[in-house]
């Protein structure tokens, strides 16, 4: 059986959700989360569904304790979703979050120059 309730808990706990409020945003009752948190029960993949929307984590990072994370892109269009993926790549690639920072590397801030997004240099 997959222990899934301390994972549950601490996405809960970080939230500052009460059991009561997670419960009437995925549709069960408090004794229910309770029992997830016990690991008494085991969440339905609707449940699993819902959780993963209220946490914003994907669905295995509930039930493997990984940290995938999704970012909620809606509204954005074509080119800031393309931006977006390259400052994924580019924070992966250099294992550093400076966002905002001096050290972007010439690449990177000729192709946010490209779309015209503010310069990072001009804010003031």
């Amino acid at each position: 059986m997959v222990l899934i309730g301390k994972r549950i808990k601490d996405l809960r706990n970080k939230y500052k959700y009460t059991q009561t409020e997670l419960a009437e945003m995925v549709g069960v009752t408090k004794s229910t989360i309770a029992a997830y948190e016990n690991d008494s029960r085991l969440p339905s993949f609707d449940v699993l569904i819902k959780m993963s929307k209220v946490f914003k984590v994907s669905v295995d990072s509930i039930l493997m304790d990984n940290t995938s994370v999704i970012l909620d892109a809606h509204g954005l269009n074509v080119q800031q979703l393309e931006i977006l993926e390259f400052l994924i790549a580019h924070f992966r690639n250099s294992n550093q979050v400076k966002a905002f920072s001096s050290d972007f590397t010439p690449e990177l801030r000729k192709y946010i120059d490209d779309y015209t997004i503010p310069k990072l240099n001009d804010k003031k």
